[in-house]
């Protein structure tokens, strides 16, 4: 399986990385007590569903295996990373 590539903010704009403003909006509210990480984890994966709705109808099969191939890998890479520990860093 190729290795998926984490997107990185161009280095024109470093300050828009969508991945660091969601983990920022997940911290939020976490710190705020209360949150349950499969709650947050369904919101996250409705959004990603919305995104794929917006593509046309003959290309929303083949982002949705992207997706679900992206999130192994990227998973499998930071685990990996990380040693096992939470993080958020590209």
């Amino acid at each position: 399986m190729p290795k998926v590539e984490t997107p990185r903010p161009s280095q024109e704009d470093p300050g828009e990385c969508l991945h660091c403003e969601i983990i920022d909006m997940v911290d939020e509210r976490i710190a705020a007590g209360g949150a349950d990480a499969a709650e947050l984890v369904t919101l996250v994966a409705e959004s990603l569903v919305d995104l794929i709705l917006r593509v046309t109808a003959d290309e929303q099969a083949s982002l949705m295996a992207h997706t679900l191939s992206a999130l192994g890998d990227l998973f499998l890479q930071k685990r990996e990373a990380d040693g096992d520990r939470s993080g958020s860093t590209h």
